[in-house]
């Protein structure tokens, strides 16, 4: 993970040699020179890291439509019926609770945050494909930060480097990219 100029290398129990040569790359986030170093057999990301500036106000959206909290339990079926890495990408799935918008009994997406070690609060959004491109992702997503704030949490929001929408979404709410994360597991 790099934020700003420092790089955090997280290996679990990898042995000295591995994180030797993790250190030795230009940018241990970048996947091609992680891909000439190591065979890999898993990854995920890299991903763009944003939270908000010191200070910095997040925009306060209302489409007139209730965004309101269930137990993510409750939505388990919507989440079936979804693409399956969107779900994954997301982390709404790993939630207790969620904050929900929809018309009627149709959701048209989910969002929250996951408690994360050093008091880290990762938002996730999760948008119903057909409900994408309408701001509702944008809308959930500043519900959600504005829940991890008064939960005295650093909202964090990861978006994959391809997803430019989330990553759209993140700056209308009013997020800077500070970071780049990219996952990897060795085969």
């Amino acid at each position: 993970m790099r934020l700003g100029d420092a790089t955090l290398i997280e290996a679990g129990d990898a042995d000295d040699s591995i994180i030797d040569v993790l250190r030795s790359l230009d940018d241990p986030s970048e996947p091609a020179q992680v891909a000439r170093a190591f065979r890999l057999v898993g990854t995920r990301g890299p991903a763009k890291l944003a939270y908000l500036p010191q200070g910095g106000e997040i925009a306060e959206l209302d489409r007139g439509e209730p965004v309101r909290e269930v137990s993510a339990v409750s939505i388990r079926g919507w989440l079936d019926s979804l693409p399956e890495e969107d779900v994954h990408e997301s982390s709404v799935g790993n939630m207790n609770h969620v904050l929900v918008l929809g018309r009627g009994e149709q959701l048209l997406g989910a969002a929250g945050h996951v408690d994360w070690p050093a008091g880290i609060g990762h938002i996730g959004v999760l948008v119903a494909p057909h409900a994408r491109g309408h701001g509702v992702g944008t809308l959930l997503g500043s519900a959600a930060t504005r829940r991890a704030l008064d939960r005295g949490r650093t909202p964090q929001w990861r978006a994959a480097d391809s997803n430019e929408a989330s990553r759209h979404a993140a700056r209308r709410i009013g997020y800077r990219e500070m970071g780049r994360q990219f996952s990897f597991q060795l085969a």
